[in-house]
This record gives C-alpha cells, sequence and structure tokens, in this order.
C-alpha cells in the first residue's frame, strides 16, 4: 500500500549546476518506476552553508522531496544516499499530514495582575491591632 514519504538530502555544492540536477533526477528515478508511487512535490532549497562539515564540505545543496510509494523506497533511497560520494547527507521519512499544516494563531488575552497586593495589607492591618 503507497505511503507518503519526505526526504531531505545534501548533494556537494561544488558540483556544477548540470551534475546537482542529474544527482536529483537520478533520485526522482528511483521512486517514479515503482507501482503506484508518485512525486508530490520537489524543493530545491540551494546552496546554504552546513552547521558542520560533512566530507570536508562547508557548504552543501539542499533538496527536499514529497512523495508517494511502497515500503521498499525509502530502504532504496538510503541505499542510494550511502554509496553515492555526491551526496553528503540523506533522510527518509514517514510523511505526517498534521505536521505539515499551517499552524494556526491563537490570540493571547492580556493578563490581569492578580489582587495579591489587597490580600497583603490587609494581612498587615490584622497584625498591627
Amino acid at each position: 500500500m503507497p505511503q507518503d514519504y519526505e526526504t531531505l538530502y545534501i548533494i556537494k555544492a561544488d558540483l556544477p549546476d548540470e551534475d546537482i540536477d542529474k544527482e536529483i533526477e537520478s533520485i526522482t528515478k528511483l521512486v517514479e518506476p515503482e507501482e503506484g508511487a508518485s512525486i508530490i512535490e520537489l524543493n530545491k532549497w540551494g546552496k546554504k552553508r552546513l552547521a558542520y562539515s560533512i566530507k570536508k564540505q562547508r557548504y552543501g545543496f539542499y533538496v527536499l522531496l514529497r512523495f508517494t510509494a511502497g515500503s521498499d523506497v525509502p530502504g532504496k533511497l538510503t541505499r542510494h544516499f550511502r554509496f553515492n560520494e555526491n551526496i553528503l547527507k540523506g533522510i527518509v521519512v514517514i510523511y505526517d499530514h498534521a505536521a505539515g499544516r499551517e499552524i494556526e494563531v491563537v490570540e493571547k488575552k492580556p493578563v490581569t495582575p492578580a489582587p495579591a497586593e489587597e490580600s497583603k495589607s490587609a494581612d498587615t492591618s490584622n497584625n498591627e491591632a
């Protein structure tokens, strides 16, 4: 039964644009030929600085891919990410539709100060007597 997945992977940023496009195309070809599989969304985030160096690289080209496929496709993608020297990192997770929705902003009500000052003054007047 097909399920929705999301994968984020990082390609070496020092590759020429044509090679980056070839890497993206090779990954989409791993997903598409499967029965019932389809690409939902492909976002190229572009070149970004990494938080720490990966395989002696300081920059990476980020790609986010959402797709529907059978349960064997995530294993194929993970294996491809591991053995492809042009891919620095990659992860495949089951897409959570609830987390993908926009979060509604709830208006906060202003907080009124508690009447603590009045009770303190009443307590001190009782102590004086």
